[in-house]
């Protein structure tokens, strides 16, 4: 379908967020993805809703890619410009194909951390679990304006405690990879898959290690058809 954007708005050089109109008809669950491509063009691209189901508006997420096929068309958009949005909203990173209850861990990287957004604005993610865990790894410190505020004020609000790192910059307070901070022996040892689930979200490379160190340890993936104790988003990277 054709939406017009209603809002645009640039973070860096490389990272912005874009919303639409959303019709009264339009659904879809926290954490999915749908495709989102200009008018007339044959080329579409996954992104991820950072928008809640709740919201009376899509709100979407990108990197900028200056030679990238759409991502250098659609970062010039602006309101009142039409975008074509699917209605077939799909997506691995949803509660439906997670077992509920316990600890929820949330790990992403860079623009990955879309499908959280959306899932922390929706309130029965709080209240399908005891305590959710966010960790976002991203390159600058400027990469984390997006949603630091949002998830600042959750952490104060609701059961969430959110932890961000930063790869290239010294001077953050959370400097380098996940991995670094968390002992993964120690994680392991102290996680449960009976009462703790995990979603991944980010690059190939990061959803396979931290996806496969998890089956590893007797985890299961949960999909579509069956809910396991974790999941990962394999449609895109972040």
């Amino acid at each position: 379908m054709i939406l017009p954007v209603i809002e645009v708005e640039h973070y860096t050089d490389s990272l912005f967020r874009f919303r639409t109109e959303r019709p009264q008809t339009y659904r879809f669950n926290a954490g999915e993805f749908t495709m989102v491509g200009m008018p007339k063009s044959s080329i579409s691209r996954a992104y991820s809703f950072t928008s809640g189901p709740g919201d009376d508006y899509l709100e979407f997420y990108s990197i900028k890619v200056p030679n990238g096929p759409l991502t250098s068309l659609l970062q010039h958009v602006k309101p009142g410009d039409e975008l074509e949005i699917s209605d077939k909203p799909t997506g691995s990173l949803t509660l439906a194909n997670l077992e509920l209850g316990g600890n929820l861990w949330m790990f992403a990287t860079g623009t990955g951390i879309a499908p959280f957004i959306s899932l922390l604005r929706d309130m029965d993610t709080y209240s399908a679990f005891d305590h959710i865990n966010l960790c976002w790894t991203v390159r600058e410190i400027a990469d984390l304006q997006s949603y630091n505020a949002f998830l600042e004020e959750m952490s104060e609000e609701m059961n969430l405690t959110y932890f961000p790192t930063v790869t290239r910059d010294l001077t953050f307070k959370n400097h380098g990879r996940i991995q670094k901070f968390i002992d993964l022996d120690w994680w392991f040892a102290d996680t449960d898959p009976n009462k703790d689930k995990a979603m991944i979200c980010g690059s190939i490379e990061f959803n396979n290690d931290i996806g496969g160190m998890l089956k590893a340890n007797g985890w299961s993936e949960g999909n579509r058809k069956s809910a396991g104790t974790f999941v990962v988003e394999r449609a895109f990277v972040g």
